[in-house]
């Protein structure tokens, strides 16, 4: 199952590292990853698109815990499709 996650951050070199090593080891494997600078400069908007049979609260807590992260929303979930 696919799970979309909107994402703010504070906008630091390590950040993306952080969140993809998080990702990672909570057994989750990435399906899209799109960055955008707020107005701001300070922050960044992210949208972290993640692939697992995991329940997707076993990822959330864990990047709530990251410092940088302003605010975390589960936008949504749909059914990986497989093709041949």
């Amino acid at each position: 199952m696919n799970h979309v996650l909107n994402i703010t951050a504070t906008n630091t070199p390590a950040v993306v590292e952080r969140l993809l090593q998080v990702t990672r080891y909570r057994g989750y494997e990435l399906a899209g990853l799109e960055l955008t600078p707020r107005n701001d400069a300070r922050s960044l908007s992210i949208t972290l698109t993640v692939s697992s049979d995991k329940p997707i609260h076993l990822l959330t807590s864990q990047l709530h815990k990251l410092y940088d992260i302003q605010q975390l929303e589960l936008a949504g979930a749909e059914l990986a499709v497989l093709s041949a």
